[in-house]
């Protein structure tokens, strides 16, 4: 009993090792068919919480930081990218491409936050799916027929009134 509990712990923490290392860096992963860098993309969704209803926010938008880190893995600079604007649907879309950065660089630690709601009366954000504090990215697919690495964050909402923290 006492090997089989030793055997899932010690692969517990290699699984949990493996899930780190693939998420430590951002857009320095080649795609070995092409040997070009494959691109970052982040996607999700911004709504309003007024009550007991929720509703897409559209013209909203979400801010991704990370660091950036020189070829030897020292930060040098945190970095933020902007997503485009929320659809009617409150989608939004951003993305990183390694062309962006200087040969060597990549970016590390990212994370997406809540940036701006263009209504007024919902315009107060929350830490729902960590709005506010931010979301790490760590959870990512590969398309295919564009070859980028899409993370999803979110939803995330704002409110009609002020929420402390």
């Amino acid at each position: 009993m006492a090997v089989s509990r030793l055997s899932f712990a010690a692969s517990l923490v290699v699984f949990s090792s493996l899930i780190i290392c693939s998420v430590a860096n951002y857009g320095n992963e080649v795609n070995p068919e092409t040997g070009k860098f494959i691109p970052v993309a982040v996607e999700g969704v911004i709504m309003c919480k007024s009550g007991d209803k929720s509703y897409p926010i559209q013209g909203a938008t979400a801010r991704i930081a990370c660091v950036k880190t020189d070829a030897y893995g020292k930060e040098i600079v945190p970095i933020s990218i902007m997503s485009s604007k929320t659809d009617a649907k409150g989608y939004f879309f951003a993305t990183l491409f390694p062309s962006q950065l200087r040969a060597g660089r990549t970016v590390t630690k990212c994370k997406v936050f809540l940036y701006q709601s263009p209504i007024a009366d919902c315009d107060f954000p929350t830490d729902v799916n960590k709005g506010v504090r931010g979301m790490s990215l760590n959870k990512y697919r590969v398309l295919e027929d564009k070859s980028f690495k899409l993370y999803w964050a979110g939803p995330f909402f704002y409110t009609s009134e002020p929420t402390y923290y």
